[in-house]
């Protein structure tokens, strides 16, 4: 899987563009621990990846009420 940055600002980055960024990224995560759960046998790595899911989950949640100050 190759990574792509999506975080060079060819102009002046406001802070919504940082926030929207940031959001990206945590939806990112979230979705490659969605997709670790269901690829994992591992019970100890599973109950892992749920955990970082959760946590992910919550910064989405944050970030997007920042947004919408």
């Amino acid at each position: 899987m190759e990574y792509k940055r999506k975080d060079v600002f060819t102009k002046p980055a406001t802070p919504a563009d940082i926030l929207k960024l940031a959001l990206e990224k945590e939806k990112s995560s979230y979705d490659f621990y969605s997709q670790q759960i269901k690829l994992t046998k591992n019970p100890s790595m599973k109950k892992l990846f749920i955990k970082l899911k959760a946590a992910e989950q919550l910064h989405i949640r944050y970030i997007r009420k920042m947004l919408e100050r």
